[in-house]
């Protein structure tokens, strides 16, 4: 049995009338989700595909390194038993993600919720790859790792939720109640990613006294010091790291408006006179 968690956001979509989807929803919104900003050098098909290429290569990379080090060891330990099939889980949903089809004209809202989904499932798979550990207590890195993965899609819904309840605020004129420490998250999100970038690239250029310093300075280091920078730096800027996929890619304004269409979909249909071929497709 599924656990089901209670989502606002869709009960506040549910709650939007026709007269205000309406009011809110034009013309351009429901071409912008058929086919995106106009004079695109790739087509949808194709962009999308590239994403799925480009995600799936990470678990399918996570899976021949696990494969790899326990065939030069000589054995197969259970722990890389259960890393190699999780990430198969995930490659298996990428493909189910990649194929999957609604029968609608609503491509590019398709191809927006496909890629994000692909790019959150491959952030995961870097994590999954920590349950193949076999130094030490297993029980340890096994706890470390669920409690991770936990926490990150935890995070994913919660600030999707407020993101979407924010945009709704806005184009329905509602007053519903948001997070502002989710909000806060994930605009920091975007600066941790524009400093991520400014970082490599400036290690990039300083490598060389880098990695000097870093050596000369590890001796002078203490366990303590590791433990909590990892604690009180560490673990918040992983959390932020985990929200970038979502501060680049997950569009609110895209997934409130798309999804009132589909829920008016034959209202709108017959509003902007789509056939039912133009509109459900074959």
């Amino acid at each position: 049995m599924m656990l089901k968690i209670k989502n606002k956001s869709n009960e506040y979509l549910d709650s939007i009338s026709l007269k205000e989807a309406n009011d809110n929803i034009y013309f351009e919104d429901i071409e912008f989700a058929m086919n995106g900003k106009g004079n695109q050098k790739f087509s949808i098909g194709t962009k999308k595909l590239v994403v799925f290429l480009v995600g799936v290569f990470i678990p399918i990379s996570m899976i021949i390194s696990l494969i790899t080090d326990r065939v030069k060891v000589g054995n197969f330990l259970p722990q890389t038993i259960l890393a190699v099939f999780l990430e198969l889980l995930i490659v298996s949903f990428m493909v189910y993600q990649f194929y999957k089809s609604s029968r609608t004209v609503l491509k590019y809202w398709e191809y927006e919720e496909v890629s994000y989904t692909i790019v959150k499932s491959a952030y995961i798979s870097l994590f999954v790859m920590g349950y193949g550990m076999d130094e030490g207590n297993y029980i340890v890195p096994f706890l470390v790792v669920t409690t991770c993965i936990l926490v990150f899609l935890f995070f994913y819904f919660k600030v999707e939720e407020n993101m979407v309840v924010e945009e709704i605020n806005k184009i329905f004129n509602r007053e519903y109640k948001t997070s502002k420490t989710m909000s806060i998250m994930i605009k920091i999100s975007g600066v941790v990613a524009f400093l991520i970038l400014i970082a490599m690239q400036f290690y990039r250029l300083n490598k060389w006294w880098i990695q000097d310093s870093i050596v000369n300075d590890s001796t002078n280091q203490t366990s303590l010091i590791d433990d909590l920078t990892g604690i009180f730096l560490g673990i918040p800027i992983l959390l932020l790291i985990t929200l970038i996929p979502t501060y680049f890619l997950f569009k609110p304004k895209s997934y409130v408006k798309t999804k009132i269409i589909k829920k008016y979909a034959e209202e709108f249909r017959e509003r902007y006179d789509y056939t039912k071929k133009q509109w459900y497709g074959e």
